[in-house]
């Protein structure tokens, strides 16, 4: 039994390192691909929450984002938490009609034309 315990360790030890040393390539390429999609142009999420779009990227260690029209600032590269895709469409509120909607019925009562409710104290007074 003893003689089984060492080999059986170290082979637990090489498949954990194994597994370790995946996960952190596997990371490492994550981060340049996110790297290159920060081009100028881009509209990315920083770290600390923020939105921007990149202004100017010189390939080094800091990248300048414009959070607002005319305000540029200077981040560190490894600030940039995500890249947001410009394929979601704007939402406007003449887009979605109450049939668009799952699981909400139309009852034709227009909300304006609802009496008022017994909460509200001015309906004491009518």
């Amino acid at each position: 039994m003893d003689g089984l315990l060492l080999p059986l360790m170290l082979a637990l030890l090489v498949v954990f390192l194994f597994i370790s040393f995946r996960n952190q390539k596997k990371r490492t390429q994550a981060m340049n691909e996110l790297k290159a999609q920060a081009v100028p142009g881009a509209r990315i999420q920083l770290s600390c929450g923020l939105f921007g779009t990149v202004h100017s990227d010189d390939g080094g260690e800091s990248v300048e984002v414009e959070i607002a029209p005319g305000v540029i600032t200077t981040w560190n590269r490894l600030a940039i938490r995500d890249v947001i895709a410009d394929e979601a469409p704007e939402y406007t509120p003449d887009d979605t009609s109450l049939e668009d909607i799952p699981g909400v019925e139309k009852t034709g009562e227009d909300p304006a034309d609802t009496p008022d409710t017994p909460n509200d104290p001015d309906a004491k007074d009518k």
